[in-house]
């Protein structure tokens, strides 16, 4: 992705423009951060929020004229934060000093005319920066303006104090009668720029020009006069004389123009470039206020022991400003400690990083692509769009790492396979009017539900309606791999235009999005709508009928994401919820607004933590029951324990508690996309279907517990037969003498399975199945090391009945090889790697390498 696109993405987001507070404050005080110590009390760190922007700040802390305030946001709401009041207390109230470090001297002088608040705050800048400071003023009593302040305002001793700390920055205060006398003639060249401050006394400094009322003539941005040396501040363009906590705030920012400008000069650089932001600017900050409650502005009148609880309470109004708006609503921006913008830089180093780790591999692969982000953001940042990008660059480059996605593309080419495709007009016919494409989520859950539906198509919609099983292609276009994504299609394509282009009816929305993109032209029509079409014939209620009940229970109806802008279709769906009597419940997420399952994108895949804190986020979104349209987000739910039903389960139940039925899983949908093919076809199209497998299938028996494990670790029940065939023929066998348990292994591909088991009368049983990627190359010199991990069990190797030791072996992966100490027979040279090892140490290293 190029640099420009990246960049153009980051600017979309305003997660880190500042609060409309710090835009108005003309020196960008982090007035959040500031509020937000005040709010637990901490006066010391909050100071220190004022010390980082502020120059002189126990005085401008004291005599802040708060221009802030009114740009508060809570002005909207109530009444703005009390920020000038809650400066003052902090100011009376911090006990620690700061440790200031002076830079290394520039070897440059810097002079300024008068002490006033303008002019302190030159030096003050100057002096940090490294230069050589000489202040000149009329009197010894220095200050200008602020010794017209009342003492209750503003503390003689808290005056004399900064400028004493002035003093050990290196600055020097001198007494001139003028600003001539200090800077005139050979005295002017001893310095490299001059600052005239007029908020102290002085007469007219000769050598530049002054307007009509007696101010110099300086660029309203730079202050520079008509000498490029000099320039100068320190007065109010309005025509407003200075008083009492008036002004100060617009002189310190004067003063700091002024040092800015000063510093460039001398550092022989443009005095305007990238200053855009230099004073009070617009924040494009957009903050949502919605649900924010009205809360009374606290009193906090200058006080000489001021009620520090009262002014927390007071900094606690403050709703600490940002967008945020997309953290709030998504698990995954929400999970990587950041926002979107901040995100776009990661990939793009990501990207451009040529060796060493890729950290945002796992970032790029967790977005489930659900759009939301885009949908809730003022300026229509999409995460989705990044990410696809991303990987699909990281595809094209061979960046995208062995493991994230495989397991999903695994799992569409079986279903778009020879083992479940198939594509037939309807049962006698030769042409067809639709062709229905249930997907392969919803045949591979319910396939009886879904040859009802068939069934109901051919007799209410059309006699003429075909079939196509498979899968829309939807694992290869969210895992980047859009040359897989097209070929995947093309065994459908191919059917729709022999059969004239008919319309395909879908019960999926995301087979309806995939199919849409990817065979143009195609007219699409959601099951669902044509449903809610002839609703007249659709079987009666069914809700409730076993528990004898006369009203049936609320239930929240589930959209899922790629429904998000099928307006047409949440409308049907609510439609079919009451002719089927549901009283239906709107979740806090729906419509434009909902949430994805956690399976979308292939985060389910890619980060399997996470997309199990999607989902149960979604299903903790409510105590009713669900309704889903999706059959994997209905599978989804049932995983985590939610109470979900199926649209059609209101019509076509497969028990009398459909909301009770399980996620069946990778290896049952498996199954189920199978003997559907086989069942359809010798049913209705009277067609027998060859059995690909030459071995009958074996008698194995798996605990639920056990399915977790397996479901968890992507292993489905055709890698068990793969295993447990191998083991039959003798090979790969490893005993556990404590638990009477035989354990075997197989490499078929990519992946090395292994299995524990127990052998029953007639099959198998399942007790563990784990697996790894290394590959391990055994060293037959059987040299002892040090054990890659403890095991608590003796480990015998059944074929030559020889106790395993720890001997030094090679492992191999992404072209990495390490010398590993592990159990090895003496005498074959086999190598066993126990559960804890693969799903520890190895699945880390394997990732580590993957990310690099």
């Amino acid at each position: 992705m190029e640099k420009d696109v990246l960049t153009e993405f980051e600017r979309r987001c305003i997660q880190e423009e500042p609060a409309y507070c710090t835009a108005a404050c003309p020196l960008h005080m982090d007035v959040k951060t500031f509020l937000g110590h005040m709010a637990e009390q901490d006066m010391d760190k909050a100071f220190k929020a004022i010390e980082k922007t502020l120059p002189l700040p126990e005085i401008m802390a004291r005599i802040c004229d708060h221009p802030c305030e009114p740009e508060c946001i809570r002005t909207r709401i109530d009444a703005p934060l009390a920020i000038g009041d809650l400066e003052r207390i902090c100011a009376k109230n911090r006990t620690k000093p700061k440790k200031r470090f002076l830079p290394p001297p520039k070897g440059k002088k810097a002079g300024v005319w008068g002490s006033g608040l303008s002019s302190l705050t030159v030096a003050w800048d100057l002096a940090l920066k490294g230069y050589e400071v000489t202040v000149y003023d009329q009197g010894p009593a220095l200050g200008g303006l602020l010794l017209t302040l009342s003492p209750e305002v503003l503390p003689g001793d808290i005056l004399g104090r900064e400028l004493d700390l002035l003093k050990t920055f290196g600055v020097s205060f001198q007494m001139a009668a003028s600003s001539n006398d200090a800077f005139g003639g050979e005295k002017g060249k001893a310095f490299d720029a001059v600052y005239l401050g007029l908020d102290s006394d002085g007469e007219p400094h000769t050598g530049i020009a002054y307007d009509d009322t007696g101010i110099p003539m300086t660029d309203d941005f730079s202050l520079e006069t008509t000498d490029p040396k000099i320039f100068a501040g320190g007065f109010s363009r309005e025509g407003q004389s200075p008083g009492p906590r008036s002004y100060p705030v617009a002189f310190a920012a004067q003063g700091r123009k002024a040092a800015v400008s000063m510093d460039r000069f001398m550092s022989k650089v443009s005095v305007t470039a990238g200053r855009e932001r230099e004073g009070v600017f617009q924040t494009r900050l957009s903050t949502d206020i919605n649900g924010i409650a009205p809360e009374p502005r606290m009193d906090l009148a200058f006080e000489s022991a001021p009620d520090l609880e009262k002014a927390a309470k007071e900094a606690k109004r403050c709703i600490q400003c940002d967008c945020s708006r997309c953290i709030r609503v998504c698990a995954y921006i929400e999970d990587f400690k950041g926002f979107p913008g901040r995100y776009a830089r990661e990939i793009y180093n990501n990207a451009t990083i040529v060796m060493g780790e890729k950290k945002a591999n796992r970032l790029v692969n967790s977005c489930s692509l659900c759009d939301l982000c885009e949908r809730v953001c003022p300026n229509d940042f999409s995460m989705a769009d990044l990410c696809l990008a991303a990987r699909q660059e990281m595809v094209r480059d061979g960046k995208m790492p062995a493991s994230a996605h495989e397991f999903a593309l695994q799992e569409m080419r079986f279903a778009s396979g020879e083992d479940c495709f198939f594509a037939r007009h309807a049962p006698g016919s030769g042409t067809s009017d639709y062709l229905f494409f249930p997907g392969c989520q919803l045949l591979g859950s319910s396939p009886s539900q879904v040859e009802k539906v068939y069934e109901f198509l051919r007799t209410r919609v059309s006699a003429k309606t075909g079939f196509v099983s498979g899968c829309c292609g939807a694992p290869a276009w969210w895992a980047g791999k859009e040359d897989l994504y097209h070929k995947n299609l093309e065994p459908f394509k191919a059917f729709w235009e022999a059969s004239g282009k008919p319309p395909i009816i879908t019960a999926c929305t995301s087979c309806t999005r995939m199919l849409s993109q990817g065979i143009p032209g195609a007219e699409i029509i959601s099951l669902y709508q044509k449903m809610s079409e002839t609703s007249d014939h659709l079987p009666g209620p069914v809700q409730g009928k076993a528990q004898g009940k006369t009203q049936p229970k609320p239930m929240n109806i589930l959209d899922p994401c790629t429904a998000r802008d099928d307006v047409p279709v949440q409308k049907a769906v609510r439609t079919l919820a009451a002719r089927a009597e549901v009283e239906v419940r709107e979740l806090p997420a729906s419509g434009t607004y909902t949430e994805c399952c956690g399976f979308g994108g292939l985060v389910y895949n890619a980060n399997p933590p996470l997309s199990k804190k999607i989902i149960q986020r979604r299903a903790g979104q409510s105590d009713h029951d669900y309704l889903a349209y999706c059959a994997m987000c209905r599978d989804r739910l049932a995983s985590s324990g939610k109470r979900t039903a199926h649209v059609l389960d209101l019509f076509w139940p497969d028990s009398d508690f459909p909301e009770e039925r399980l996620d069946p899983g990778f290896s049952r949908r498996h199954d189920n996309l199978a003997r559907a093919k086989r069942r359809m076809l010798e049913t209705l199209w009277k067609e027998t279907a060859p059995s690909k497998s030459p071995f009958p299938p074996l008698d194995i028996h798996i605990t639920p517990e056990v399915e977790k494990i397996l479901e968890e670790d992507y292993i489905l029940r055709t890698d068990l037969e793969k295993v447990l065939r191998q083991a039959e023929t003798g090979e790969s066998r490893f005993l556990n003498p404590k638990t009477k348990t035989e354990i075997a292994y197989f490499r078929p591909a990519n992946v090395c399975f292994w299995v524990e088991f127990k052998r029953t009368g007639t099959g198998y049983e399942i007790l563990n199945a784990w697996r790894h990627r290394m590959t391990v190359v055994p060293d037959k010199g059987f040299v002892p090391g040090t054990p890659a991990e403890a095991r608590e069990d003796e480990i015998i190797c059944q074929a030559c009945n020889e106790k395993l030791n720890d001997y030094k072996n090679h492992v191999e992966y992404l072209g990495s090889r390490f010398d590993v100490a592990l159990p090895q027979c003496r005498q074959c040279g086999r190598v066993y790697i126990s559960p804890a090892l693969a799903r520890g140490k190895m699945a880390e290293v394997e990732k580590i390498l993957e990310d690099k």
